[in-house]
């Protein structure tokens, strides 16, 4: 079972709220709409103004002969937007507009007018000259569309003038437009319109609360597990909330918790290991060296190998050391403002070989915020792995740029690159892109991981890319002041 406090619960009882809004808010308008009929509702409000127009003309025309009354039906087509055609029992009409009178419409009438016939063999007991009662039907009653022009057309009948001597002329008023809506006579889209944008406001500014109290707090969560991606654990992920996004946001905070301990132990594991190697290394680099100027010529050839096995070994154990004392939060360092380019110049001097060309284009008024032991280390290790790789394809470039209140610092060269699927993987530790594991192919792969941690407890970031047609660099980002 679901608690209350779900999130499942929370939108499912919200969605129920947004129905009896909506409900709600149909209702009013229904209330307020009186003589609201939902079955004939686009003809009621038609016929309700035809019919009003219908008795002020009728009053008119009483005052008036009936070759006037064109004008009349003019004067009151000008105010509706719509155009009048009155058509007499006997085949007589008059129009506010010109032209004849469609056939089909005739038929109509005719027939209509037959209808009507047998109800007036007993006419009402009211007054010859009043107005019969209005019909009880709330949709006129004729309704047609012609073509030819494509015209609607919307009539009631209506009481005349009687002919003397005799009962109240029988005549259809008919309201022709060429639009269905009859510009707002026929139907009056509006009021629909603005109760269907008042309901999707009002619901839109019902479920924004909703809506946000989960997609801020999934926000902020994505951000945090991007920092961790990234291999950043310190993130503060606080959500005091008892649904499944507290308990993810929990989650979350556990997890970044457990990854920064095991990853902590594993470099503390790797330091210790590579500490407790090098003075058993040292003391077995020191015997050989002394058994090698004592042994005969055919077997020093022997001790020269295992010497340069010792020496690789003191490179990895060094590499290791190296590795784990990078590993400094950037809250146990003093970060200071630096000049970047006597900081290269020591990287350069440190690394350069004769046989590689390193060019420098670095603006000396440049100043980076970092630790300057861990800079020289991150850009020292690119600059042996460019020239070890690239040293004699091309020249190897230093370039540092300003970006708003970054410092961008990039080491090029114009060898042949990795393949772009590995890109993302050069910074972990022990990754080489080589198969082969030998120690003529490189190092054992903590070159980038160490620039990556050297640069990132400098508060920087740093990224690989490769260029077309030849040539791969490293960027490292780092700020240019110290944040506030």
């Amino acid at each position: 079972m679901r608690p209350a406090s779900s999130l499942f619960t929370k939108i499912l009882a919200w969605f129920f709220l947004n129905i009896v809004l909506v409900a709600a808010v149909l209702g009013l308008f229904f209330v307020f709409q009186s003589k609201m009929d939902l079955l004939s509702i686009l003809g009621q409000q038609g016929a309700n103004r035809l019919r009003t127009a219908g008795m002020l003309i009728a009053h008119d025309l009483t005052r008036v002969p009936s070759s006037d009354w064109s004008a009349i039906l003019g004067r009151h087509a000008a105010v509706h937007q719509v155009d009048f055609t009155l058509v007499l029992g006997n085949g007589r009409y008059y129009s506010s507009a010109k032209g004849a009178l469609p056939g089909t419409v005739m038929a109509r009438v005719a027939d209509a007018m037959q209808d009507e016939r047998p109800k007036r063999m007993h006419p009402p007991v009211h007054q010859r000259h009043d107005p019969p009662p209005p019909a009880r039907d709330h949709r006129p009653h004729l309704m047609m569309q012609t073509q030819n022009p494509t015209r609607y057309w919307a009539g009631v009948r209506i009481p005349l003038p009687p002919a003397p001597p005799g009962p109240p002329q029988a005549a259809f008023l008919f309201a022709v437009s060429e639009s269905l809506t009859g510009n707002g006579f026929f139907f009056d889209p509006v009021p629909w319109l603005t109760a269907t944008a008042t309901v999707i406001l009002i619901s839109v500014l019902f479920w924004i609360p909703m809506v946000r109290s989960i997609t801020r707090p999934l926000a902020r969560m994505t951000r945090a597990t991007e920092k961790i991606a990234r291999g950043q654990f310190d993130v503060s992920v606080h959500e005091p909330r008892a649904d499944e996004i507290g308990r993810l946001a929990s989650t979350i905070r556990h997890m970044a918790g457990r990854l920064s301990a095991f990853v902590t132990g594993q470099k503390r594991f790797l330091g210790d290991v590579a500490h407790e190697l090098g003075s058993p290394i040292a003391r077995i680099q020191f015997g050989l060296g002394a058994l090698e100027q004592r042994v005969e010529e055919k077997s020093r050839r022997r001790v020269r190998d295992v010497l340069e096995d010792v020496e690789h070994l003191t490179r990895l154990v060094n590499e290791l050391l190296a590795f784990s004392r990078a590993d400094l939060k950037a809250d146990t360092v003093r970060l200071e403002t630096v000049d970047l380019l006597p900081i290269v110049e020591t990287a350069v001097k440190r690394e350069r070989t004769a046989s590689a060309r390193v060019d420098i284009d670095i603006d000396p008024r440049i100043r980076v915020i970092a630790l300057e032991e861990l800079l020289v280390r991150a850009l020292a290790n690119l600059l042996r792995n460019a020239v070890k790789y690239a040293g004699g394809a091309g020249p190897i470039t230093i370039a540092a740029a300003r970006k708003n209140s970054h410092v961008e610092i990039e080491v090029r060269d114009t060898g042949p690159g990795v393949p772009d699927d590995m890109l993302d993987q050069l910074f972990e530790p022990f990754f080489r892109p080589e198969t082969s594991r030998d120690r003529d192919a490189g190092g054992v792969g903590l070159g980038l991981a160490i620039v990556k941690t050297c640069v990132e407890t400098c508060n920087g970031a740093v990224s690989a890319a490769n260029f077309e047609p030849v040539g791969f660099a490293v960027k490292i980002i780092l700020n240019s002041r110290k944040k506030a």
